[in-house]
């Protein structure tokens, strides 16, 4: 099932890189962020529970997609995106996968940049007697990050998910960032 997800959301990027609108030049810190740019993050995760560590692996894979929504210039450059969250792993006959859609807002300084983003998640968890269980449940992350110049980003976010048997999958990704 999150084989399938990761596929069709990656076919999903590829239409979208193709039909996306080309950045236009610029000296302003939102040209590095145009609307309707479509960015690839893939990463480590490190959960901070013992319980996810345990079933799903002491580092876990993450990857994203952010859509960019609309872009401000001004004193206070910002963007909003709407982004897909992967973040799993499998481990002692077990695993924990976590996935989530919402809208995040970031702040623009330069080729730097932070900000909080709000959604819905789901978190699947299997044990090793075979018990598993799906929640479903909002969820958010807060992130800070820095362009590398060209169209790379590198990316610290820490996420809340929500939890399922007992198993807490929240924790801290560490990612890089390509434009499409």
């Amino acid at each position: 099932m999150i084989r399938r997800l990761l596929f069709t959301a990656t076919g999903l990027a590829a239409a979208f890189a193709l039909f996306a609108q080309p950045a236009t030049a610029s000296t302003s810190p939102t040209s590095m962020w145009p609307a309707n740019a479509l960015d690839l993050r893939l990463g480590a995760y490190f959960p901070g529970s013992s319980g996810d560590r345990f079933f799903g692996g002491e580092t876990q894979l993450t990857a994203g997609l952010d859509f960019r929504l609309a872009s401000s210039g001004g004193l206070t450059p910002s963007a909003t995106d709407a982004y897909f969250d992967y973040m799993g792993g499998a481990k002692n006959s077990g695993y924990v996968h976590s996935g989530g859609i919402g809208l995040d807002v970031r702040a623009l300084t330069g080729p730097a940049f932070f900000g909080a983003g709000l959604g819905l998640y789901n978190t699947s968890v299997r044990l090793t007697d075979g018990t598993s269980l799906n929640r479903t449940g909002p969820g958010g992350k807060v992130f800070a990050g820095l362009g590398l110049g060209g169209m790379t980003t590198v990316q610290l976010d820490y996420h809340i998910v929500p939890q399922a048997l007992g198993v807490n999958p929240s924790g801290l990704g560490l990612e890089v960032g390509f434009r499409l």
